[in-house]
């Protein structure tokens, strides 16, 4: 099974480009092989080590920085092809070497194993970004496809379609009515509320489906949120908003630069300097909404009112953060935030709520799917549990259901696509 997933997983990547393929097998080699020579107590150990760091870093940051952001303007906006998924594979194949070279795990020996790690086609456009020893333990064993598999993954599937056709999508008609007419005020901070829903569906949609793909094939991966909009404090969500790279971040950045084990005023620096590498893995238009999530997590205070209170108020500060990825620069993003506190114009929003892309029947299909969305999201693992433990009779109805609603209420583009999903750009 794992050949047919490797030259399946291989295939697809080649078909979307010809190219990445150089690059991403620039990764492999360097990682692979480096990692074989670590092993090796000697003088070439630490110039190996930082050899391949390098090398991969400035691969990545020309991509991101350069090639994607147009930087100052050296390219032409089409000219270098960047390689899909290059964030999530330099990420991982990075973690792998790094742990390597502390002596954390052994190098993989076997190069068909290393191929399958970094190749594995559901993950390597969207994520989660995995480590090699928890990968290993499910990846390269011998599984057998049941229908108890089969079942469970294709509800997980059906459910991030749903997140993403029925919520995301419908989200995504408002937002785009209230960007391109340039509103100000009231407009932008429902805007921002409804990214934040439109995000979350859509990448947390996303992850559903990797997870779901895998699951049927018997591959445990790691779950990449937990219910984060229910976080208090903006640490708190951190721990619960695209965990995979939030603890990349911690290990790789945080920790080495001295993590706690310092000063507190180094610490928050530590923090602070997490965060801003994080904002530039997005992009360099990014720095900003980097550099002010680290500044809110190092500087909070621990406030000791209502649970409620913390709540919303995070979600609100959350999402007025997003406008950073609403709007195409960052001083744009500022400018209309703070429109909406001196431009009080709810009443002109109210009288124009039904043309911002969605007429009243979509509206209400809206709001219903996003009670939904966070009813089940306040009672994820009991509801998960009570129908992964039906049979799997139970489980096609609740399928077969899930399918039509989003065959009814689904909002549609040009067709299923991973460059539909926003984070994949990242």
């Amino acid at each position: 099974m794992n050949i047919l997933l490797l030259i399946f997983s291989i295939l697809i990547y080649a078909s979307l480009g010809p190219t990445n393929l150089i690059y991403i097998l620039f990764s492999i080699l360097t990682t692979y092989y480096g990692a074989l020579h670590l092993k090796k107590k000697n003088k070439k150990r630490k110039l190996i080590f930082r050899m391949v760091i390098i090398l991969n870093i400035i691969l990545l940051v020309f991509f991101k920085f350069i090639t994607y952001n147009n930087f100052f303007n050296l390219f032409k906006a089409n000219s270098i092809l960047v390689p899909l998924g290059v964030s999530y594979y330099t990420f991982q194949v990075l973690a792998y070497f790094i742990d390597v070279y502390q002596g954390k795990i052994k190098p993989e020996k076997n190069f068909f194993n290393y191929l399958l790690f970094v190749f594995y086609i559901p993950y390597l456009f969207i994520g989660p970004i995995n480590r090699y020893e928890d990968l290993k333990k499910t990846l390269f064993k011998k599984r057998k496809l049941t229908l108890n598999n089969l079942f469970n993954g294709l509800l997980r599937i059906c459910f991030g379609l749903f997140k993403k056709y029925v919520i995301a999508s419908r989200i995504a008609l408002v937002i785009t009515s209230i960007t391109t007419a340039n509103l100000e005020g009231a407009y932008v901070l429902l805007a921002t509320i409804l990214y934040s829903f439109q995000l979350y569906a859509d990448f947390s949609g996303g992850i559903d489906i990797v997870l779901g793909f895998s699951s049927i094939l018997g591959i445990t991966l790691q779950e990449n949120f937990k219910q984060p909009y229910l976080a208090i404090n903006m640490q708190d969500f951190w721990h619960r908003w695209h965990i995979s790279l939030s603890t990349w971040f911690r290990d790789y950045v945080y920790i080495p630069l001295g993590g706690n084990r310092v000063s507190k005023i180094r610490q928050k620096l530590n923090i602070i300097i997490t965060f801003i590498v994080s904002g530039l893995w997005h992009g360099i238009n990014y720095f900003f909404w980097g550099l002010f999530h680290g500044l809110i997590v190092a500087f909070e205070p621990r406030k000791k009112n209502a649970r409620f209170l913390r709540i919303a108020f995070n979600f609100l500060l959350v999402s007025l953060l997003w406008s950073f990825f609403i709007y195409p620069s960052s001083f744009t993003a500022l400018k209309m935030v703070l429109s909406i506190f001196y431009q009080f114009n709810y009443g002109d929003l109210a009288k124009n709520i039904l043309n911002l892309g969605l007429d009243l029947g979509n509206i209400i299909v809206l709001i219903i799917s996003l009670i939904s969305l966070i009813g089940i999201d306040l009672k994820y693992e009991k509801i998960k549990n009570w129908l992964y433990n039906k049979n799997n009779l139970t489980k096609l109805t609740y399928i077969c259901f899930i399918i039509l609603i989003i065959l009814v209420f689904g909002v549609y583009g040009l067709g299923f696509n991973t460059s539909d999903f926003i984070y994949s750009k990242f």
